[in-house]
């Protein structure tokens, strides 16, 4: 049983029981049909709320999990291609030291591979702002970008006023919230730190009795 299952487990023994079937689908059509056949029995719906709802958040869970996991390893490669970059930088340093310093050619060749040292294209590099360069030798560029408005359109929509070559439309979304008083929200109330009380509503208080 993986750590997902037995989170599950804690709180929804239905919500596990997905998550098992959910992981024995081979196709997507199997998870819709899966998801679908919870539903189905209205005499336990709200058995399928519960179990919906805790298949979310383990999945959100999960999701949170594997991007941490992913981020960490892709730092670990980052930094090994930079030193594996840095090898290979040094390479071409040291073969080009020893060409300027004399001690090899330009070309040198082994038993198996040849290496030589080139100039690569000229490199030009601006020192001045290009403003200050001879008009020769610059080229301006007028580039005019065209944005669409999107509140402006939205606000004329809200207005309906259409405006031909835009569509505004409301996406639908599906909230998942816990019922005051349930296990899980006297769970987390529990763990937040009491309220300190205020000296100054006691004051008042007293003066009233």
């Amino acid at each position: 049983m993986n750590l997902a299952t037995q989170s599950l487990k804690a709180t929804s023994i239905e919500a596990a029981q997905l998550w098992r079937e959910l992981e024995r689908a081979k196709n997507p059509a199997e998870v819709e049909q899966i998801l679908q056949s919870v539903w189905q029995n209205q005499e336990q719906q709200e058995l399928a709320v519960d179990a919906h709802a805790e298949l979310v958040d383990q999945i959100e869970a999960e999701i949170a999990a594997v991007k941490a996991r992913m981020n960490h390893l892709v730092n670990i490669h980052e930094a090994t291609i930079r030193k594996l970059q840095g090898w290979r930088e040094q390479l071409d340093k040291t073969i080009i030291y020893f060409n300027e310093s004399g001690i090899i050619h330009p070309e040198v060749v082994g038993k198996h591979r040849r290496i030589a040292v080139k100039e690569n294209p000229p490199t030009c590099e601006i020192l001045v702002k290009p403003e200050e360069l001879p008009e020769q030798y610059r080229t301006e560029k007028t580039q005019i970008t065209v944005t669409p408005n999107k509140k402006a359109i939205t606000a004329a929509w809200k207005q309906g006023i259409p405006v031909d070559g835009t569509r505004v439309y409301c996406k639908r979304k599906v909230v998942y919230e816990m019922l005051p008083g349930s296990n899980l929200q006297v769970f987390s109330s529990a763990e937040r730190p009491s309220e300190q009380p205020n000296p100054t509503k006691a004051k008042r208080r007293k003066k009233r009795t």
